[in-house]
């Protein structure tokens, strides 16, 4: 009888064993429509993961074409690993998670995650970032289709939970399909606010750093450094929140710092664009580029933003540009205010209001780069929405308290 139940007990723990790491066995050729192949000492990973699956952190991974997560699976990414595009690659590298799929990439501030170029001498453009793809709702139809074949986004779902992206950062991404045909750092699709994205760098794209089409997903701690086009863009009716952004741009490239549209077929589609967007700090530098601005508000969107410092862009601080958005600041529904537009080429365009809003100032705010806060005329965030963290100032990088030190690179 003992004998019985010492074996009774080495077979339950060696179930165990094998359900506990279900998520990470091998794929199988008859079952699953994705491969793992070790190569050159890295794991080459391609298909659509259709079940449960683990990247470990003490292997290199490689992504081989377009790779997505597929609708009731869940891919996990332990904190220190680190991801590439595959060099030389016929297709174009990008993690695409789709409807009902899962991203748990939970990094940490010492060990972040970072998906990055895998080419010898890595360029902005050289794989196609981060996307995922949310049931929420847009305003361009029921659903849509994710440029670069990366997937159907949108629906009914606003709290729609595609997982967890926590201290990830994104290199070189950005990669341009053709006209209006191009890869961000992450694009944000129709993404539900049960989605968690917090601590998130997009380095050195060759087009948007961080975008979102719609949906009503939330962003706290973002930082897009030396993206080639716009550090953030918003348009198709996007309504969550964000706190703690930082844009940092690099010499030789640059658009806007944020570029914010709700249609731009009807500027009046609805859901509207209309965020609240709290403590940012846009840094911007001179690329040549004639419409380098730091906020560009247009094309019928809304947003309430307070706590912004917009710097050093040669051509406008904050414009506001087309009729309905122009009707909507002048009613009430598009705010910026407790905030600081300064040293730009003109600090407020085409936006009277905003200029001669008593909160709100052009006196030079001092930064040591992008760090630095200004604490006369800020509003305490807290008191807009239980979302925001306490911060009675204007701007996103304290000089007591870096954020961004250690997990992300300049």
């Amino acid at each position: 009888m003992k004998k019985l139940i010492i074996l009774s007990s080495l077979f339950a723990s060696a179930l165990f064993s094998l359900t506990s790491c279900e998520g990470t066995t091998e794929p199988d050729p008859n079952t699953d429509t994705f491969t793992v192949v070790e190569e050159n000492g890295s794991m080459k990973i391609s298909g659509i993961i259709n079940r449960n699956y683990t990247m470990d952190a003490d292997k290199d991974w490689t992504l081989s074409g377009g790779v997505f997560v597929g609708d009731g699976a869940t891919l996990t990414i332990e904190e220190g690993t680190t991801i590439k595009s595959e060099r030389n690659g016929a297709n174009v590298a990008f993690l695409s998670v789709s409807r009902g799929g899962k991203l748990m990439a939970d990094g940490s501030a010492s060990n972040p995650i970072v998906f990055t170029s895998g080419e010898e001498t890595p360029a902005a453009g050289d794989w196609g970032g981060i996307i995922v793809n949310g049931k929420a709702t847009i305003n361009t139809g029921a659903e849509a289709e994710g440029e670069g074949g990366t997937g159907t986004y949108g629906g009914t779902n606003d709290n729609d939970n595609s997982g967890v992206i926590r201290y990830v950062r994104v290199e070189y991404a950005g990669r341009l399909l053709g006209t209006d045909n191009e890869l961000n750092g992450f694009s944000f699709n129709g993404v539900g606010n049960g989605t968690t994205i917090e601590y998130i760098q997009a380095y050195k794209g060759a087009d948007d750093g961080i975008e979102f089409f719609g949906g009503t997903v939330n962003l706290k701690y973002a930082v897009s450094t030396g993206n080639q086009d716009d550090s953030f863009d918003w348009t198709h009716g996007w309504r969550g929140k964000g706190q703690f952004w930082v844009v940092n741009q690099l010499p030789g490239g640059g658009d806007r710092g944020i570029e914010a549209d709700n249609n731009g077929d009807d500027n009046t589609l609805q859901p509207n664009s209309n965020p609240t967007l709290c403590n940012l700090t846009l840094v911007g530098s001179d690329d040549g580029d004639a419409e380098n601005t730091g906020m560009r508000l247009r094309e019928g969107t809304m947003a309430a933003i307070y706590n912004a410092i917009v710097t050093n862009f040669p051509k406008n601080g904050v414009r506001v540009s087309d009729q309905v958005t122009t009707d909507h600041m002048t009613n009430g529904d598009l705010v910026v205010a407790h905030s600081i537009s300064a040293n730009n080429g003109t600090n407020w365009k085409d936006c009277a209001d905003f200029e001669n809003d008593a909160s709100n100032s052009s006196v030079d705010p001092a930064l040591n780069g992008y760090v630095g806060t200004v604490a006369a005329n800020a509003v305490d965030p807290t008191t807009l929405d239980g979302f925001f963290s306490a911060g009675t100032y204007i701007g996103a990088v304290e000089a007591s308290n870096d954020w961004t030190a250690g997990w992300t690179i300049q």
